[in-house]
This record gives C-alpha cells, structure tokens and sequence, in this order.
C-alpha cells in the first residue's frame, strides 16, 4: 500500500505538515546520519530549554513497545534539551483511574512544572487537571485523548483514522470474499471505540464489498484474549477470512489462532513490534499501522519547551478539531506490510534501544 497517497486529513492548513513528515518516514532510516539530525520526522524545529523546569509523566502501562517508546523520547529529548524529568509513573491497566488520580496528585509535591497524561480512560480526568493547573502546573495529553478541555496541548494519532488504514488494507487485499471478524479491545477506552467506527465506516467505502461479524467490546489486550476471541470467532464463522483487531497484543494472539486451526485467514492491527515482521512476511499478519510513540515522547517535550517559555506552539489543531477540547498534533501513522517492513526504521519511531533501560518508577 502507498502510504503517501493515503494521508487524508481533516485540516487543510495541516495538510503540508504531514505530507513533509510522510517524506521524512518513507525516506529515513536509523542509520542515515538524517535520522539523527531529523529526530521529529520534519514535524517541528528542536529548542534547548532556556531555563530548567521539572516535567513528571504518568502512562497507562509499559507492557508495550507503545508506551514504552512514549517515556524514552520523553526522556531521551529531555537530556537532549536541558528538561528534567523528575517522576515516571504507571496507572498499570486501562480502568485505574484512581491510581493515576493519586500519582497526578503526587505530581505537586515534587514539583513539577509540567505533567504529561497518558489516560488510564478517557472520561473522569478534569476535575484532576484542573487541581494541577489551579497550582500552577501546566497540564500535556500524549498519546491517547482524554476528556478535558484544560489541557494545554497534546500529541496524539487520529485514532480514527488508524481504522480507516486497517479497512483499506483490507479493500486493497486482492483476496475475495472479504469477511473481517471484529475484534473490539476493551470497554471504556476511547481509541479503541474510535478505532472501531474508523474500520467501520471506511469498509463501508471499498469497492468490494466488505462483510464484518460483530462481537461487543470487552476483555483485556493480551495474546490469550485475543487467541481465545479469534478462535471462538473462527469456529462459529468459517467464512472469515479477516481478523480486526485495535492493537498488536490482541492480533498477535490472533495470529495463533490462525496457525491452529490452520486457516487461510490474515490479521491486520496497529502498533508495530519487531515480533511481526515474520508474521507479515509470512502472510498471516496482513498489514500493521505503525504508532511512532518515540516521536510523540520528544514532541512532548519540545511542546512543554515552548509553553513555558510562552512561545508559539507550531502545527497543532485547534481546539474543537477531531472531538477534542485542546490544540494537538496528530502524528503521522505508517501503514508496514509485506513491501515496506523490512526497511522500516524501528528505533526512529517505535522501538526504544536495547541497552535503555526504563527510568525507576512510582
């Protein structure tokens, strides 16, 4: 699939940002003396922060490469920029709010300038933000939405349009029928819900026509939930030959399922892992949305940069674009199959070092 040409965006006056980032994604890799010099894919200028402020982040877990990628560009920019990241914290799943709620809180008395969220849900944040921003604190989204609209700024992905990908890889698939099994994820979590109606609605537009067998949202994102679901689905419906799942976890247990019951079936999810480069050569992974978490960490803090020092904050949405109450940037998203996976660079935009190790945590 060419990527390029799929980058269809809401915003026309953002229209040049992603076309720049799609030429610096498809181009670089992590070799490339660019890759280290164009650390933020064309997506904004780096600053040294003038004088040193505390940032504290809190993410829903780092069981992924996702979120994990998110804390090392956080980290990694910081020491690049004079910034000091002062506490990492983790919700540990998608629901604990109150564990995030009592870490946001803890957030003030170390000081921090600025906080970073990576909700644990999307609703139920802002009486919280507004106690952070009532002290002083300046308040950053990354990675998925929440609910606010006291939030300064964000780094997200339009998660809707990431289903959008997923739907048209399947529509470009030369294999006919075309019957994707839908794996949800879990309730509550609104990337997955967007996700969902995004496959939903573009599956709509495919020439071919698309069928989709329904299951209702729930379960957690792990390899056995998604064995088990896919499974279940496959048995009670031999005529799939597609399965749709929001995120890697789940379509890797997919995969599983697949080579069990020895179907001709692929998978496509989004946020890429080296462990399905194989999976994709082979067949049974149909196409990945690459998630470039890395990006988003750095971003993050070049964003926090410029906030405190009250300097303008460059290609973000206004408030209001995309369902969502706060300016934001949406990165771009790289759709990787059995063309492009072998030479994508890894290291750039998902996948934190070897050798890096995750800073202690609360």
């Amino acid at each position: 699939m060419n990527w390029q040409s799929a980058v269809k965006r809401k915003s026309s006056s953002l229209f040049l940002t992603y076309f720049l980032a799609a030429i610096s994604l498809s181009m670089l890799t992590p070799s490339t003396a660019n890759a280290e010099e164009d650390r933020f894919a064309g997506l904004i200028a780096p600053l040294k922060a003038e004088k040193p402020f505390k940032l504290a982040v809190t993410v829903v877990h780092l069981n992924d490469d996702f979120y994990k990628g998110i804390i090392y560009g956080i980290t990694d920019e910081a020491k690049r920029s004079g910034v000091n990241v002062v506490q990492v914290s983790v919700a540990g799943a998608y629901g604990n709010v109150r564990e995030q709620f009592a870490q946001l809180e803890a957030f003030k008395s170390i000081g921090a300038d600025v906080a970073v969220l990576a909700p644990a849900a999307y609703n139920g944040f802002d009486p919280i933000i507004k106690s952070l921003k009532a002290s002083g604190m300046k308040v950053a989204s990354v990675g998925i939405p929440v609910d606010s609209n006291n939030i300064d700024f964000g780094v997200l992905q339009d998660d809707t349009y990431i289903g959008k990908l997923m739907a048209e890889a399947v529509c470009h698939s030369a294999v006919k029928p075309k019957n994707v099994a839908m794996i949800p994820g879990p309730a509550g979590a609104e990337w997955v819900r967007l996700r969902y109606v995004g496959f939903k609605e573009e599956a709509k537009k495919c020439p071919t026509p698309i069928s989709v067998v329904e299951t209702g949202f729930g379960g957690g994102i792990d390899l056995q939930e998604g064995l088990t679901k896919a499974a279940d689905l496959m048995l009670r419906n031999p005529e799939v030959n597609f399965i749709y799942t929001p995120q890697i976890t789940l379509g890797m247990g997919a995969v599983q399922a697949i080579r069990q019951q020895h179907r001709q079936a692929s998978v496509v999810s989004s946020a890429m892992v080296k462990r399905v480069v194989p999976m994709i050569e082979e067949g049974k992974m149909l196409a990945v949305v690459s998630e470039p978490g890395i990006i988003m960490g750095r971003l993050i803090v070049q964003y926090a940069i410029r906030s405190m020092e009250g300097k303008p904050l460059p290609n973000l949405a206004a408030a209001g674009t995309d369902g969502l109450n706060y300016a934001h940037l949406n990165v771009p998203n790289k759709v990787l199959d059995k063309d492009n996976v072998a030479t994508h660079p890894f290291e750039t935009y998902e996948i934190a070092p070897a050798d890096w190790k995750v800073p202690a945590m609360q």
